[in-house]
């Protein structure tokens, strides 16, 4: 007998995928970054911001409108100090500051110092100064010898080795040494009455 040949059945082909064939989830493709642009050369030194900055609210106020200098002065009133008139305490004052003129004294000088008269009471203020105390009781003889001719007399004479006071009421007569007469600075207190002129 012949033998059978024995057929092999051939076993199905099992196909078998690539491992690229396995399921792959597909990824999105991820985005590119876009380069930033380059600026032409034309644009360069130009700062172009994309951000706006915050605007800030500003109420506007109204300045009040400048005065023209010619305004801002203030008006002068024109009320004048009318001050009292005493011609024969002037004539007075004259007649004893040139007596102590004649008699040598130094610095004479007369301060018209009606504006205060009310507060003090006096008009006239003589101040002159001579260089021992001999020269000043000279020159309060003289000043009273000078008031004689008007028919007026001091009313009070006061004296000191370096300073003599003689008063005629409205006419103030001070007769001082150097160095008082710096001290007491009568002419520094009266700074704002006007000086008279002796003469005359």
């Amino acid at each position: 007998m012949a033998a059978k040949k024995k057929t092999l059945r051939k076993k199905p082909a099992i196909k078998r995928s690539a491992p690229a064939a396995k399921k792959a989830t597909k990824r999105p493709a991820a985005k590119k970054k876009a380069a930033p642009k380059r600026a032409s050369p034309a644009a360069k030194g130009k700062v172009s911001s994309t951000k706006k900055k915050p605007t800030r609210v500003t109420r506007k106020t109204k300045r009040p409108a400048l005065r023209s200098k010619a305004k801002a002065k203030p008006k002068k009133s024109s009320i004048k100090l009318v001050l009292p008139t005493n011609d024969e305490g002037l004539k007075l004052a004259k007649l004893v500051a040139n007596s102590a003129s004649d008699k040598k004294a130094l610095n004479v000088v007369l301060l018209d110092v009606r504006s205060k008269g009310p507060e003090v009471g006096y008009d006239y203020v003589v101040v002159a100064t001579g260089e021992s105390d001999r020269q000043l009781e000279a020159l309060a003889d003289a000043a009273r010898d000078a008031a004689k001719t008007m028919n007026r007399n001091a009313t009070t004479v006061e004296a000191a080795p370096d300073w003599v006071l003689v008063n005629f009421d409205d006419v103030m007569v001070h007769f001082f040494t150097p160095d008082k007469r710096e001290t007491y600075d009568i002419e520094g207190i009266w700074s704002f009455a006007p000086r008279v002129g002796v003469a005359g």
